[in-house]
């Protein structure tokens, strides 16, 4: 399988079935312990920042480590409202990544204003039917 990367003019490369990128193929980590801040250099709002980085666990162990539940605020605030509203949406973790991209694709002017983790929505949330 051969692809060619973007930004490499007609640089071909084959991915390693390893599962490891090749050398030179990602940055050296600042810390022994793989961490380290990098640039934010991609099209972004933050562009120009840095983000911190580090070793992840395995997803299994990741999963356990998260919130069960996050609440997702968002503000909608337009004319043809007569005030702004704030609405809170409690969201299972394992669907919160998907209700960001929908909200984000299709929230019209409703624009995420915070997010938190929470051990569990409150009962008027009616939630439980979708777990």
């Amino acid at each position: 399988m051969q692809d060619i990367r973007p930004g490499i003019s007609g640089a071909a490369y084959t991915p390693v079935m390893s599962g490891r990128p090749p050398v030179g193929e990602h940055w050296v980590p600042e810390n022994p312990d793989g961490s380290g801040w990098a640039e934010v250099d991609w099209a972004s709002a933050i562009r120009g920042s840095r983000y911190h980085y580090r070793h992840g666990d395995p997803a299994p162990d990741a999963e356990g480590q998260r919130s069960p539940w996050y609440r997702v605020v968002t503000r909608l605030e337009t004319p043809n409202l007569h005030a702004p509203h704030e609405n809170s949406y409690w969201v299972p973790a394992s669907s919160l990544s998907d209700f960001l991209a929908e909200l984000t694709l299709a929230g019209g002017d409703e624009q995420i204003w915070h997010i938190e983790a929470c051990p569990q929505p409150p009962p008027q949330a009616r939630v439980s039917e979708i777990e």
